[in-house]
């Protein structure tokens, strides 16, 4: 990156960051929203004060900001101690109030994208699974009417898709949804997967006429795509590489095959060549080859882990990369292998991996396809899209050169963990 880019940008971020904090101090809401998205120890600071005045708000005093507040604050784990108690009150009675008035104006929450936001951030953190059934047939109608209202095809549109995604009450934001910058700030937090969009398209478009940006909610995203952009610009390093970065290497994985070695006669006419194959016929192979694909991108990519026992039994998981709390669980889908016992031994590892306990938090599943069963694997990825912590399933086909006459299709076989 030039010396006079770096300048330009740090210029542009410093111009967006005074606008955020500038209203910070004005208004609780963005004083929150910027503490849970920025995260340095002045937007915490101001976090921590808005909080601490809407857990104060009593009776007529209370309102949507508030809730919103506290829950931004429930988002940061230092803070979700002091507020999960006044925050789950306030979302309570939240809940307990129509959407439209007798008037027909819209709550705080249908009206304002930013609001609904910090419920959203801070039901994820704070509720059970009992008190979210109820939140969400409550967000979904949220979420519903806010979407029939929302008049701006910008960034406010995008943040309500993402919210919608997140709900699973709206389709995945796509990249060329709403502002370009959008999903790099929000990814950070874990809300987005960043579009394909480069690097220099999203600093492009989060500085461009930053001096003119008057919204301290828009500024402050900006901030944070700027943020996410640098920190990819930079050296290649595991802080700067997300959970979709890994899945779109392995997405990618079926193209080396377009090189693979798979002689009928020897290459070369040196003496004594021979013809070379390189079989894929086991879980083992398939791991190899994916360790050599991921290792020379991700340092920090470490194999066969074990893992918190269960009971006697000892889990150990395939490729990890600590960093981003990623397990990448390899399988080898054998030809007289079903769609449902493929899916209950995902399920099963799930289950032993993603304990409260475990360092890791998210899987992706790499599975092998010996049998190239293109007309079952959308019914395998539909069975497998609902478990809990599985986040991408990739899945690559035996090429259909790769063919040893001389040997029969491999039979399935378990293999210990």
């Amino acid at each position: 990156m030039k010396a006079e880019s770096r300048l330009l940008i740090t210029d542009a971020r410093q111009v967006l960051l005074r606008t955020a904090e500038t209203e910070a101090k004005l208004n609780s809401l963005v004083a929150a929203f910027l503490g849970w998205l920025i995260r340095d120890n002045d937007s915490l600071a101001l976090l921590e004060d808005a909080a601490t005045r809407a857990a104060e708000a009593k009776g007529a005093a209370r309102n949507s900001r508030n809730v919103a507040v506290l829950g931004f604050a429930c988002g940061i784990e230092t803070l979700k101690a002091r507020f999960a108690a006044e925050f789950a009150a306030q979302l309570e009675w939240s809940m307990g109030r129509p959407n439209f008035a007798t008037g027909g104006e819209p709550c705080g929450v249908v009206a304002d994208t930013i609001s609904f936001a910090g419920v959203v951030a801070g039901t994820e953190n704070v509720l059970t699974n009992e008190s979210r059934q109820r939140f969400q047939r409550w967000s979904s109608a949220v979420w519903q009417d806010a979407n029939n209202l929302v008049q701006d095809s910008g960034w406010r549109q995008g943040m309500l898709d993402t919210l919608g995604h997140r709900l699973s009450v709206g389709m995945p934001t796509s990249g060329n949804s709403g502002a370009v910058w959008l999903a790099a700030a929000l990814d950070r937090r874990g809300w987005t997967v960043p579009s394909e969009k480069s690097v220099s398209d999203v600093l492009k478009a989060a500085i461009n006429d930053a001096s003119n940006v008057t919204d301290g909610f828009e500024a402050g995203l900006r901030v944070a795509a700027i943020d996410w952009a640098v920190s990819r610009a930079m050296d290649f390093d595991i802080a700067a590489i997300t959970v979709a970065d890994v899945a779109t290497v392995l997405h990618r994985v079926p193209t080396a095959f377009q090189r693979w070695t798979w002689e009928d006669k020897p290459r070369t006419a040196k003496q004594g060549a021979q013809p070379r194959r390189w079989h894929i016929e086991n879980e083992y192979h398939f791991q190899s080859m994916l360790y050599a694909v991921l290792k020379p991108l991700i340092p920090a990519l470490e194999e066969e882990r074990y893992l918190p026992p269960t009971g006697t039994y000892q889990p150990r998981a395939d490729l990890c990369i600590l960093g981003l709390a990623l397990v990448v669980e390899v399988k080898f889908w054998y030809r007289g292998k079903s769609v449902k016992d493929l899916t209950e031994e995902l399920a099963a590892d799930l289950t032993l991996y993603l304990r409260p306990d475990s360092p890791y938090q998210k899987v992706i599943a790499a599975i092998w396809d010996d049998g190239a069963r293109t007309e079952e694997q959308t019914e395998l990825q539909r069975g497998l899209r609902g478990l809990n912590g599985l986040c991408d399933v990739v899945i690559v086909n035996r090429p259909s050169r790769m063919v040893d006459p001389d040997k029969a299709p491999p039979k399935a076989r378990t293999r210990s963990k």
